[in-house]
């Protein structure tokens, strides 16, 4: 009787224990499973994790798409415990279980995850800039609106998703989208501007404008824009030109050349020939002048200090009662401030795009310069209306020398240096008659460079306006 009711009993625990397996695998089956998600953004992931452990041992499915009601996706994988890629935009995550129920996920963890700003940003940007705010996020769920405050609206104001530069300083641009946030500063600036038709309003570059570190932060944009436009390419070299004529807000006196490269190698200040990349506005640069005839200075700045004490020529870039023997003259030097020759500002505007021409000058026909560097192309009607001429090319007359930075349909726009006018640009339309309204001071010939450039790289016919 005694082996009888042990048996009895031993049958009831194995049925019990029996019906506690199953109803624990039953409860598993009808409990809500919960999980949790964690985002990582240095690979933009997550991680989906189980907060109940009676279900580790069952099975279920995952899809991460952008939509919202889970039943609809067709991106369903088993579930494992590793890390799932998000995509760009809205990623909503659904988990279903063995009888195919979606798994509500905790609302807690929508939300945006990530802000990345498309803008390759510059140091400094110029008054009147308008840079368009472009943003790639990434969010976990619908994500919330993206709001932009400024912290200077007469620095920086915003509007309809663009940033508007309207005075020199700096402010910080806050970017929110639900308890995501974003701040980065943007520095805007006087020094430069967009490209404007402004020559004659334009001030002669005659004082210190700027610190050593905003000449540094200018070069960086100088740089910048060429690289985009393409270093060692046609366009890089035009970047160059409408930079120093169009964006650098002042005129650079005409400042006859003082001195050569002496053969060793030597840099000689006060020629317009500088050999350096960026512009010349600080003391910094002085570094890389190895010997000086009358300096060193820095555009703007006077090689000597006027002591006559006749001050009638005080307005230093009239050339009224200056002949052409005293251009290297003390006299001369004391009235004008450092800036460049014609050939001068053209070697700068090759050197900072990508091309060493050398130490030579314009030359003229019969004589050796810059006249030699591309395909000679004499002015006429057929020449001026056709296709040939592009930004970038140089255009001459004997010992002169500028270049071309825009080309329209209806017009030439050419930029040289004069001692009576400064660096400047002027448009010419596409007949022998505007080319020839200076008489004999007219331009002759056309310097056609394809063959030095070999590349066009980002190349556009005219600046934007």
């Amino acid at each position: 009787m005694k082996k009888k009711k042990n048996k009895k009993i031993i049958t009831i625990a194995v049925v019990l224990v029996i019906l506690a397996i199953a109803s624990l695998f039953f409860l598993s089956l009808i409990s809500k499973p919960t999980f949790t998600i964690e985002y990582h953004p240095d690979t933009n992931s997550v991680s989906i994790n189980p907060k109940s452990r009676n279900i580790l041992n069952r099975k279920f499915w995952v899809a991460i798409d952008d939509k919202e009601n889970g039943g609809k996706s067709k991106d369903w994988v088993l579930y494992e415990n590793k890390q799932y890629n998000l995509n760009e935009g809205n990623n909503y995550i659904h988990i279903k279980d063995e009888l195919g129920h979606i798994v509500d996920l905790e609302k807690e963890n929508y939300k945006t995850v990530s802000l990345e700003l498309n803008n390759n940003f510059l140091d400094l940007y110029p008054l009147g800039e308008n840079i368009e705010l472009d943003m790639t996020v990434t969010s976990i769920g619908k994500r919330e609106q993206v709001t932009a405050f400024s912290s200077d609206d007469n620095i920086v104001a915003i509007d309809n998703g663009n940033l508007v530069c309207k005075g020199p300083g700096t402010a910080t641009i806050s970017l929110t989208s639900g308890d995501y946030k974003k701040e980065f500063d943007i520095t805007v600036t006087g020094l430069y501007s967009v490209p404007l038709e402004n020559f004659d309003e334009k001030p002669f570059l005659r004082e210190t404008i700027c610190t050593s570190e905003e000449n540094k932060m200018l070069d960086g944009v100088l740089e910048k824009i060429i690289n985009e436009a393409g270093y060692g390419t046609r366009a890089g070299v035009v970047a160059a030109a409408r930079f120093i004529a169009l964006q650098f807000p002042y005129k650079l006196a005409y400042l006859s050349e003082s001195g050569r490269l002496d053969g060793t190698g030597a840099y000689v200040d006060g020629e317009g020939r500088y050999y350096h990349k960026g512009l010349y506005l600080s003391e910094d640069k002085f570094e890389e002048i190895l010997a000086s005839k009358y300096g060193p200075a820095y555009w703007g700045q006077f090689f000597k200090e006027d002591t006559t004490e006749d001050h009638s020529k005080d307005d230093y870039y009239l050339t009224d009662g200056f002949t052409p023997a005293d251009i290297s003259s003390d006299l001369y030097l004391m009235k004008r401030p450092n800036g460049f020759d014609c050939s001068g500002h053209v070697a700068w505007c090759y050197y900072n795009g990508g091309f060493d021409l050398g130490d030579i000058g314009a030359g003229g026909p019969g004589s050796s310069g810059m006249i030699e560097l591309g395909e000679l192309a004499y002015i006429d009607d057929e020449l001026l209306q056709s296709d040939r001429i592009k930004a970038g090319d140089l255009v001459g007359l004997s010992a002169h020398v500028g270049i071309v930075v825009g080309v329209e349909d209806d017009a030439i726009w050419i930029s040289d240096t004069m001692p009576s006018t400064g660096l400047t640009v002027k448009r010419y339309e596409r007949n022998t008659e505007s080319f020839n309204q200076l008489g004999d001071d007219s331009w002759q010939y056309f310097m056609l460079m394809d063959d030095v450039y070999k590349e066009d790289g980002n190349y556009t016919p005219m600046w934007k306006r």
